[in-house]
């Protein structure tokens, strides 16, 4: 049996909520009331009743009907940063946010786009639609370099923004604080903000944990959560590698390590990043952390406190405190990238290079002849230099309307200046 399965079978029987006999009488020397079966219970930690269990870990709460457990906390100083977020929220509650009714999903999205654009920058709004729908929603649209989405149309009537790890590479430092801002907003006007996935990284560009001391860690029991499972081998997490570790061709490509279902709450990978951007021969290690709220609740704490949520495994408390700058993770990437490009020049051109430049009249003229006539960078190198656009909520023109009861937000009355405006 599971431990989920243990924690509801034991909130079914919950202690500490017994009640009088039936012939007892209470102090006033009225009857006892009896308590229902069907009323509600408090949103307080449950605790399983039977086994050997861990507290940091065990801690379950009643969240939207679910029995969920809450992530494990701890107070370790480490240089943890925000890898990917997903998050949903009520339309309805957005519009009471935002002060206005908007009539069309397009709207909404010229809305979302304009308050990205506050939080992380010009660069962040909504670059364009996709026609599609994406994840369940009916409509889809793209964040501004393909550096995320934003989905609405969802039966549930609640909307999807999610960051990816190249966002979040180019997000100002405190974005994290200023998406907390924003959501905590939101979540006081009835948003029921859910964060769905947010992935934590370190990065450790020297003495990072290779893939045989991972593999050794796993073996030792390092990535059981529960004390009283690490003699039963059985119920240790799964553990898969990814790459050729065989071969000097494979190891040179860089080698994944994963405990964990990625289905489930916790996905922890631990991979060569440096190599997997080119370099054969860096030593860059990235341990990255994804983490589902499908029987976990996620808080908005996880946003300005990603240290704080980091630990969910015991291995990750073991690691050494070299963890690098985010600044310094973007300028080692782009060395990378750069001098991989430089590299596959000369590989594949280099000798076409050498005959030519003794042919040419100089050096200059042979660059410009050869060098492309498009302006254009490649999709690799593009990275580095994010192109501008103008944002969707720039481009789109909406016609807004304002709420006749704030409080209930279900009539709503043209503006009294009713002409067309952009968001505000």
């Amino acid at each position: 049996m599971s431990k989920l399965k243990r924690a509801i079978d034991a909130h079914r029987n919950v202690r500490g909520l017994e009640l009088p006999a039936r012939s007892a009488k209470r102090e006033d020397g009225e009857a006892p009331r009896r308590v229902s079966e069907n009323a509600p219970r408090p949103a307080e930690p449950l605790r399983a009743n039977r086994g050997e269990h861990d507290d940091d870990y065990i801690k379950l709460v009643l969240a939207d009907g679910k029995l969920k457990q809450i992530l494990k906390r701890t107070e370790k100083d480490q240089t943890v940063f925000i890898d990917w977020l997903s998050v949903t929220f009520n339309v309805i509650s957005y519009l009471r946010f935002s002060g206005k009714s908007i009539l069309t999903d397009d709207d909404i999205a010229a809305a979302i786009s304009y308050d990205l654009a506050q939080i992380f920058g010009d660069a962040f709004a909504i670059s364009s639609k996709n026609g599609y729908g994406m994840h369940f929603y009916k409509e889809s649209y793209v964040i501004g370099q393909k550096w995320g989405i934003f989905c609405i149309g969802h039966k549930s009537d609640r909307l999807l923004i999610s960051i990816s790890g190249e966002g979040w590479l180019h997000a100002p430092v405190d974005a994290g604080s200023r998406v907390h801002f924003w959501l905590s907003r939101i979540e006081r006007m009835g948003g029921n903000v859910s964060i769905s996935r947010v992935d934590l990284a370190v990065d450790m560009h020297e003495n990072g944990p290779s893939h045989d001391a991972f593999q050794t860690a796993y073996h030792k029991g390092e990535f059981v959560r529960q004390k009283r499972h690490l003699g039963t081998p059985d119920c240790w997490p799964h553990y898969q590698v990814f790459g050729c570790v065989h071969t000097k061709r494979g190891r040179e490509k860089g080698i994944t390590d994963a405990v964990g279902a990625r289905t489930g709450d916790l996905y922890l990978r631990r991979y060569d990043k440096g190599k997997a951007e080119g370099d054969p021969n860096s030593t860059w290690v990235r341990v990255e952390l994804e983490m589902k709220s499908k029987d976990s609740v996620l808080p908005l704490d996880v946003l300005i406190r990603p240290e704080a949520y980091f630990c969910q495994y015991p291995w990750l408390e073991l690691l050494q405190k070299s963890f690098a700058e985010k600044l310094d993770t973007r300028q080692r990437r782009a060395e990378i990238n750069v001098a991989d490009a430089k590299k596959i020049i000369k590989v594949q051109f280099g000798k076409y290079l050498r005959v030519l430049r003794g042919l040419a009249d100089s050096d200059e003229s042979l660059l410009q002849e050869l060098q492309s006539d498009e302006d254009l960078w490649p999709e690799r190198l593009a990275k580095l230099s994010p192109e501008k656009f103008t944002g969707f909520h720039e481009r789109h023109q909406v016609k807004t309307y304002v709420f006749e009861n704030e409080e209930i937000g279900s009539e709503m009355r043209p503006s009294e200046d009713s002409e067309i405006n952009r968001p505000t």
